[in-house]
């Protein structure tokens, strides 16, 4: 019997949808700070806050199927000091969207703010008053790891064109689910 060399369509979904959001909503953060006060920038940073959210859930989602599932091997294997470049990175990434959208809902808790999510009302972490002098400290986190998790993303990127590129894996085929075809 044929190995498949290919992630499923679960795991495919989760990772396009997730680098979609991902993209998103750095993107409207980033338009949303060249805007001037006004509906459209509220607008944005709410886009932002519902697609934080978002990945936030659908990471969990993603390392209980990574759990449960085991990942397709790549064709020519990697080395090992490669595996584990692959291994903290990824981790690295999950770790971002965790806890970059955490730090956010708890900035704005902090701020007094509600966090909605699709209508609902998240609860509160923080509600008691004391910690508005936390929210610029959470805030200015948030914003530093989020421009951390863009040079991640960035090497996640460059690292997947080297390996198509340069190395001539699957790495890439085994994400689109062509595994054994070149694309």
């Amino acid at each position: 019997m044929k190995e498949n060399r290919n992630y499923d369509r679960v795991w495919r979904a989760l990772h396009w949808g997730m680098a979609l959001a991902l993209i998103a909503l750095l993107a409207v953060i980033e338009i949303k700070g060249e805007l001037p006060k006004g509906p459209l920038k509220g607008a944005l940073v709410n886009i932002h806050k519902q697609l934080g959210i978002a990945v936030f859930i659908l990471v969990w989602w993603r390392l209980v199927w990574r759990w449960k599932h085991q990942i397709p091997p790549i064709t020519p294997a990697l080395t090992r000091a490669m595996d584990g470049i692959s291994h903290l990175a990824h981790g690295l990434l999950y770790l971002a969207m965790i806890v970059i959208p955490a730090l956010g809902v708890l900035f704005k808790q902090a701020r007094g703010d509600s966090v909605d999510f699709l209508g609902w009302t998240l609860p509160a972490i923080v509600d008691d008053g004391t910690a508005m002098q936390y929210a610029k400290t959470l805030k200015s986190i948030h914003e530093t790891l989020g421009n951390a998790l863009i040079w991640l993303i960035a090497a996640h990127v460059a690292a997947v064109l080297y390996h198509y590129w340069v190395r001539r894996d699957d790495t890439l085929q085994r994400m689109v689910g062509r595994a054994g075809n070149k694309i």
